[in-house]
């Protein structure tokens, strides 16, 4: 390396030769003054030999920091790390000279004693030039705190560390922090990189207000949602922007260490849930797999997980040609998963997906697509009976036509005492693959489950619009609720309901607790920094078409029966009444070729009798006319 340097001397600038020459002329300077100040505290070596042993140990000196490589490290940036190489630069120069004292035959107890001398003081005026360095440093960059934000940093444990290390490296950032608060007792009253521990996070209110802080930054990677969530409606309460460091994953990635927002996500996502490899992995690896909707929000989802399950062919069906590109893009660059083949297409489409299921033979389909939006769906009865019902029974007719293993319906909580057309079409969807589970070897699961976080169309995309626009953001009832999860919680549901499931079962995500919608409106105005009701107005519009105020995740007959994932919850419904859907299948089809809206809407409702439809929502004219 040392041999490196000399040949790349001549691209090193000006300005940093003549910086290393300083370096060495202070390190040469403390190494001699270290040298005489122990030879007058031991008397040793004698008068005689003072200049020549002086000599001696500036010549080892420059010889040891040439290929100790001491003058590489920056001295403003000094740590434990370096007080390691300084440790071993002074050790060397004493081993050397102590031999060199050898040849004189110099008392072994005298070479002890200057030894051990020479090196406590040279360690410690080596390692007080670089503390000098960066102290003066840092106090030229504190000189310009006047305009920054001041913070409260919650956690003083290793995020925090981290945090304050580079926050004391790099005083240009634009935060100023005030304090610490750490719920460990331990903590309390002590500093961690010259920064006080306060006190619990339960004294943010009295530490914000004596320090005039603005903001909340919290770094404890492992912080649970609970807490998290209490810790933001504090900051709420205190009118307090509050931030989160980057998880440690993105720090790899990261040149500067930037607190950043906490999205909606952070606060009602939930942790992952844990797939259990050896079931899964046997379900997916080296079978042929189907998604249909495969460009949708949860379909992309469910693709990008399946191709961790080693599958040996993944056969992707939207009708959406941007949406088909794009995941299909996804797979092959971002991924490396080349094996797939994309075909657009509706599941409507007899012929088409026939012709799919005659080539590749899927052994697994999951059945995505779907048309979801409530409110839309309400002046489209027909669309949505076409795809929602007919395109899921002729995906499991095909299904069990070419004996695929498994076919998964992907549902929704919608779909329980629905109010609406979208939901009840749902519930069609799932008695009608309950029917056919009962014929055939293919085996028939649904996947219930409620709201996805940032999937298209849903309101916090929509909020998120609104915000960026100025405002208002709008909600339909002030006491409206609904469940929420990540698409990647959703997804992996799905993965792992479906590979326990024997057939004809109906598995739920137990979702915890449902969210007012207007209380999630006004957490995403706080977390933006803006204030509710002041910066940005919340407005409310009324219930829409099909829109009821809250959702539910099972019938009142259904049983609710634990698995062996704690998160998932296997509802046992009354068997599907095979005759009554056979007779209504003809008639649902005579409707949608006569257009008769009116007559479809009574069969749907002898189909499903629990769903709630208002006729007077569903506008014929809009429908004939699409």
């Amino acid at each position: 390396m040392s041999f490196l340097n000399i040949q790349n001397l001549g691209s090193v600038p000006a300005r940093q030769i003549i910086k290393n020459l300083i370096k060495i002329f202070c390190d040469l300077s403390a190494i001699l003054l270290s040298f005489y100040i122990a030879h007058y505290i031991v008397l040793f070596p004698p008068e005689s030999r003072l200049l020549i042993d002086g000599m001696f140990i500036a010549f080892i000196a420059l010889f040891n920091s040439y290929f100790l490589e001491i003058h590489n490290h920056l001295w403003r940036t000094i740590s434990l790390y370096n007080f390691r190489h300084i440790a071993k630069y002074a050790i060397s120069i004493g081993i050397l000279y102590a031999v060199w004292c050898v040849f004189y035959n110099s008392s072994g107890e005298d070479i002890f004693k200057f030894t051990l001398v020479f090196l406590l003081i040279s360690f410690g005026l080596l390692s007080l030039a670089r503390i000098c360095v960066r102290i003066v440093n840092e106090k030229n960059k504190q000189l310009y705190t006047d305009d920054k934000t001041k913070i409260v940093l919650i956690g003083a444990g290793k995020g925090g560390e981290l945090f304050l290390r580079e926050a004391r490296k790099k005083q240009h950032l634009s935060y100023e922090i005030e304090g610490i608060l750490d719920d460990d007792p331990e903590l309390w009253g002590k500093r961690v990189f010259g920064y006080k521990v306060y006190g619990p996070i339960k004294d943010l209110p009295k530490l914000a207000s004596n320090e005039e802080v603005t903001t909340v930054t919290i770094a404890i990677p492992s912080i649970d949602r609970s807490r998290l969530l209490e810790i933001t409606q504090m900051c709420e309460e205190l009118n307090l922007h509050v931030k989160i460091l980057p998880t440690f994953s993105k720090l790899i990635t990261l040149s500067e260490l930037f607190p950043e927002q906490i999205s909606v996500e952070n606060l009602l996502g939930r942790d992952s849930i844990e797939l259990k490899n050896e079931e899964v992995f046997s379900f997916i690896r080296n079978k042929t797999v189907m998604v249909t909707g495969a460009g949708g929000s949860i379909g992309s989802e469910v693709c990008r997980q399946i191709i961790e399950l080693q599958p040996k062919k993944l056969i992707l069906v939207d009708h959406s040609e941007h949406n088909l590109y794009t995941i299909s893009w996804d797979l092959e660059h971002k991924f490396n998963f080349r094996n797939h083949i994309p075909c657009i297409g509706s599941v409507t489409d007899q012929s088409l997906m026939e012709s799919i299921f005659e080539e590749h033979k899927p052994n697994i389909v999951f059945h995505a697509a779907a048309y979801k939006h409530v409110p839309l769906l309400e002046g489209q009865a027909k669309q949505a009976i076409q795809n929602n019902f007919f395109g899921t029974r002729i995906v499991a007719e095909l299904s069990s036509k070419y004996k695929s293993e498994k076919f998964i319906l992907i549902s929704t909580d919608k779909a329980v005492n629905s109010t609406n057309i979208m939901g009840t079409t749902k519930r069609m969807a799932e008695i009608f693959c309950q029917s056919l589970n009962e014929e055939g070897n293919t085996k028939f699961i649904t996947v219930r489950f409620g709201n996805v976080l940032d999937s298209a169309g849903s309101v916090v995309p929509l909020f998120k619009k609104q915000l960026k626009q100025g405002g208002p953001i709008t909600v339909t009832h002030p006491e409206i609720t609904r469940f929420f999860m990540s698409i990647p919680e959703a997804s992996q549901l799905v993965l792992e309901a479906s590979a326990m499931g024997k057939g004809g079962e109906i598995f739920v995500l137990d979702m915890g607790e449902p969210v007012k919608i207007v209380t999630l409106a006004e957490r995403i105005i706080t977390l933006s920094g803006k204030r509710p009701y002041k910066d940005i107005d919340i407005v409310y519009t009324g219930l829409r078409p099909g829109e009821k105020l809250y959702e539910e995740l099972f019938y009142k007959n259904e049983e609710h029966i634990p698995t062996s994932n704690k998160k998932i919850l296997l509802a046992q419904t009354i068997s599907a009444n095979v005759p009554k859907i056979a007779k209504f299948i003809p008639e649902l089809e005579r409707c949608i070729m006569e257009n008769d809206i009116e007559q479809l809407l009574e069969y749907i409702k002898a189909l499903v009798p629990e769903a709630k439809i208002r006729t007077e929502t569903v506008p014929k004219q809009r429908v004939n006319s699409f």
